[in-house]
């Protein structure tokens, strides 16, 4: 900074920025994780995927960031390195319920043999009801998709019910509720 026209240097003034990295790692990874946000949005997923993983690398615990690009990875075909990125996330938030419910869906749904694993599902999506004391609809729609890969269509009929209990007005749920009525009828022959 020039002072009186002079090179001298003014002290710089202490931010929590200078003091702390930490803050500073998190400032840029969150301006890192709304550009991955816009471009997502814009369907620029590789853009997005760099943003984010640049985030997950200023911030390593976020556990939200993790499951910002595993969701991208997961929208761009590649399965497992969506698992693996909601995975990381979940060593660092072990009860994170976001974490663990996405990665029942992508268990339950996955078309990918390596990463489908219905029993992984039916754990991943338990805990993530455990975690949000059964009040989540959408969790609730994950459990009952987990209990339909492993052809417990009776369970998957009443987790259903009880997400349309919390979401009367999402026809998705409904969509799934048919879908679980009709496996249950075809399985019993009718």
């Amino acid at each position: 900074m020039l002072v009186g026209g002079c090179a001298t240097a003014a002290p710089e003034p202490e931010t929590a920025e200078a003091v702390d990295p930490a803050v500073s790692n998190s400032g840029l990874a969150a301006t890192h994780d709304e550009r991955g946000d816009a471009l997502f949005n814009e369907g620029e997923l590789v853009a997005a995927m760099g943003e984010y993983q640049e985030a997950v690398r200023l911030e390593p615990t976020n556990a939200a960031l993790w499951l910002q690009l595993g969701q991208v990875y997961e929208q761009m075909g590649r399965g497992e390195d969506a698992l693996h990125s909601l995975e990381t996330g979940l060593e660092a938030a072990p009860g994170n319920a976001g974490l663990l419910n996405h990665l029942g869906w992508l268990h339950a749904t996955a078309e990918n043999p390596t990463v489908r694993d219905p029993a992984k599902a039916l754990a991943y999506a338990q805990r993530a009801v455990e975690a949000s004391n059964a009040g989540d609809a959408n969790f609730l729609d994950t459990l009952a998709e987990a209990y339909y890969a492993n052809q417990q269509f009776d369970a998957a009929i009443e987790t259903e019910e009880r997400a349309l209990e919390l979401a009367p007005e999402l026809e998705a749920y409904q969509n799934q509720l048919e879908k679980f009525r009709a496996a249950k009828a075809a399985e019993s022959g009718g």
